[in-house]
């Protein structure tokens, strides 16, 4: 997959429940970065090996749930990069973030977006020239994570909603019809995300 000059692998990683994790190359600079290293270890080594220049740019995780730190310790054996969380990730991390920082990366920056719902600590990853986001267990296809109604109600109709439908949605699990989908599709199709007023969108969650 290709998003401008940044290509993605989108790794099915297994590890707890159909995981996924992502590789973030960008071959001009060699800047790489990994999204919620977990599961697999050997999927994601064997992804960046296949990569011709690797810098080792972030590991970057969307919350401190074990199922999507599994892997940290493991591949920083091999890819030496600093881990990025939010402020309340209690998961050991280098450095804390903030609420739209820009983090350099190859040719365009990754704008951090906090989310809280799922977790008091999620965090969505959004690649600036609006050609995908990494969205953890805040936005599934089709669905979205367990979470506190309201918190993730704000989240949706604040955070994601209002970003360009040609951002890809690619999320935490491996949970809809397809493996991704373009947030314009996600908009149409996912009730999590299209509902506008908050009762409807607590009577919706109950059915998760």
């Amino acid at each position: 997959m290709k998003t401008s000059e940044i290509m993605v692998k989108q790794l099915k990683a297994g590890g707890f429940d159909d995981n996924l994790s992502y590789l973030l190359h960008h071959p001009g600079s060699g800047d790489t970065a990994l999204v919620d290293p977990c599961g697999d270890i050997q999927i994601i080594a064997a992804a960046i090996n296949a990569c011709s220049t690797v810098k080792p740019k972030y590991i970057l995780l969307t919350h401190g749930h074990h199922d999507h730190t599994s892997g940290v310790s493991a591949v920083r054996e091999f890819f030496n990069a600093p881990v990025l969380a939010h402020p309340l990730c209690t998961f050991l991390h280098e450095r804390t973030l903030h609420d739209r920082e820009k983090l350099p990366f190859g040719n365009l920056d990754i704008e951090v977006l906090f989310s809280p719902g799922h977790s008091a600590d999620s965090v969505c990853y959004h690649l600036t020239d609006d050609s995908a986001v990494f969205t953890g267990d805040t936005l599934f296809i089709d669905c979205c994570g367990y979470c506190k109604p309201d918190k993730m109600f704000k989240t949706m109709r604040e955070v994601l909603y209002p970003l360009n439908d040609s951002n890809i949605v690619y999320s935490g699990h491996d949970y809809g019809h397809v493996a991704f989908a373009t947030l314009g599709e996600e908009k149409q199709t996912n009730p999590y995300l299209y509902i506008k007023e908050l009762n409807e969108f607590i009577e919706a969650v109950k059915r998760l």
